[in-house]
């Protein structure tokens, strides 16, 4: 029998933002700046962070 895999937990913007610097150890304003163009209104910690990785190392448009 295969296990399944229970989905992540999904959390708001609001509550990440809430928690940014003890969950990912950056400020709100950088989880604001990863989560700006995500259309969903919930993300799961590991989604949160592989966008936060992307945003640190995105150019600056300019």
């Amino acid at each position: 029998m295969k296990k399944s895999k229970q989905a992540d937990p999904q959390y708001t913007r609001a509550e990440l933002m809430n928690h940014a610097e003890a969950l990912f150890a950056v400020k709100a304003e950088v989880l604001h700046g990863a989560l700006y163009e995500a259309a969903q209104q919930t993300f799961s910690i590991e989604e949160t962070q592989v966008r936060i990785n992307q945003f640190m190392k995105a150019k600056v448009k300019g």
